[in-house]
């Protein structure tokens, strides 16, 4: 067993067997109502440091339902958070990828994306950024009403310094004004996200969920796409998809949410749940 997640079970008196996050994990564990993780690398222990930091605070406002733990063995951290319990969005969205969506899946859909706008504006209100907003870091409660933010790592607040500068999270739901500050400044700027960037990355993440493709385009980072290729696309919009060419069914009241919150320009960007209107 990986010496630090023993030294975490102990710590915690643990007796559930420790199971691998997702298949892709190898320092990542659900061990009955926890979720550990390690690293013994400077960056990985700084941000997992950062994340229990985050929800202590988090659970100080009440904005989480508990703290964490952590420890450290040798040069190595292991820190523990609560399980919480939901769907992702991105599975949660399966079924409608594979064609399996039901008749009540729209409705459902979009009664999600104003409970999860209402709980990123709460966040944004006690002075919060997450920093990483991604369909896999939005969690649906079973009752579809409470929706929570998970994974915290990147996340901004005026009593919470950065341990390392941030460089915003996955590519894909990036805002196009962070794209820029991210092409334009060294590696070493910590870039400070806005309420904008924020509410542009929850809905990019809405679409990517629902269609199945990348708000950012079709491009991936490989042998002819480097990351500043894939910037490039997020900041100028240059190949983001069309509705008619990605989404399940048409929605004009989805789709005129997530396209207001998704203007390229911040500054026209919605603040609030913009009104639907008719497509053609």
């Amino acid at each position: 067993m990986n010496p630090l997640l023993a030294a975490a079970i102990e710590a915690l008196d643990l007796t559930d067997t420790p199971e691998p996050l997702t298949e892709h994990h190898t320092l990542a564990w659900r061990v009955g109502d926890w979720k550990i993780k390690a690293a013994t690398e400077a960056v990985p222990v700084a941000n997992l440091l950062h994340e229990v930091r985050a929800v202590d605070l988090l659970h100080a406002q009440g904005l989480h339902p508990a703290t964490g733990a952590r420890g450290r063995v040798g040069d190595g951290v292991w820190t523990a958070l609560p399980w919480r319990a939901g769907t992702t969005l991105w599975m949660w969205c399966l079924p409608t990828r594979e064609g399996r969506a039901t008749p009540d899946t729209g409705p459902r859909l979009r009664a999600i994306t104003h409970h999860a706008f209402d709980a990123l504006h709460a966040l944004h209100a006690a002075g919060w950024h997450h920093g990483d907003i991604q369909p896999t870091n939005i969690l649906i409660a079973d009752d579809e009403t409470n929706i929570a933010f998970i994974d915290h790592d990147l996340a901004q607040h005026a009593d919470l310094p950065p341990t390392v500068p941030y460089r915003g999270g996955m590519h894909q739901p990036t805002a196009p004004e962070i794209a820029r500050l991210i092409l334009d400044t060294p590696p070493e700027t910590h870039i400070e996200l806005t309420d904008a960037a924020e509410r542009y990355s929850l809905a990019a993440a809405i679409r990517w969920a629902w269609t199945g493709a990348s708000p950012a385009g079709t491009r991936d980072i490989g042998t002819d796409v480097t990351v500043t290729d894939l910037y490039e696309d997020i900041a100028t919009g240059r190949r983001r998809p069309t509705w008619a060419d990605t989404r399940p069914w048409p929605d004009a009241e989805l789709e005129t949410l997530l396209d207001a919150y998704m203007s390229l320009d911040p500054t026209t960007r919605a603040e609030s749940t913009p009104t639907p209107r008719v497509r053609a």
